[in-house]
């Protein structure tokens, strides 16, 4: 999604599907940067889950295969007994150092804390031209 106004991009990650069990491990998805996020830099990373999580904090981590860094210093976590990332205790923060993105940088989505019965994960990364 473009918003012209803003001249930010918005990308929607099906990580994992809805009615499979969140677990913890990395590589649960690859993403190759596309042309139109070139040159451009992370501004937002948020997560949601259809299954809330009745216990422990799911946590994702965003790195870059490209260059072999974690995007985010802060991972996106969901509270428990909530869906999406918005509204959690602790936000994401990124890593400004890690930030830039470029045509055909291999993104992939980990999962560091999965949480107890969590099912299904999306991911929404927010791009911005400088």
């Amino acid at each position: 999604i473009f918003d012209p106004l803003y001249r930010r991009r918005l990308v929607y990650l099906l990580v994992i599907g809805e009615t499979a069990t969140v677990t913890v491990g990395d590589g649960k998805l690859y993403f190759f940067v596309p042309r139109e996020l070139n040159n451009m830099v992370l501004i937002a990373v948020h997560a949601g889950v259809v299954t809330a999580s009745t216990s422990g904090l799911p946590t994702i981590q965003l790195y870059n295969v490209t260059d072999s860094v974690d995007i985010l210093s802060t991972g996106v976590t969901i509270d428990i007994n909530e869906r999406t990332s918005y509204t959690a205790a602790t936000q994401p923060v990124i890593n400004t150092a890690n930030d830039d993105l470029a045509t055909g940088d291999l993104l992939r989505v980990d999962v560091d804390v999965a949480g107890t019965g969590t099912k299904g994960l999306q991911v929404w990364i927010t791009a911005k031209r400088i």
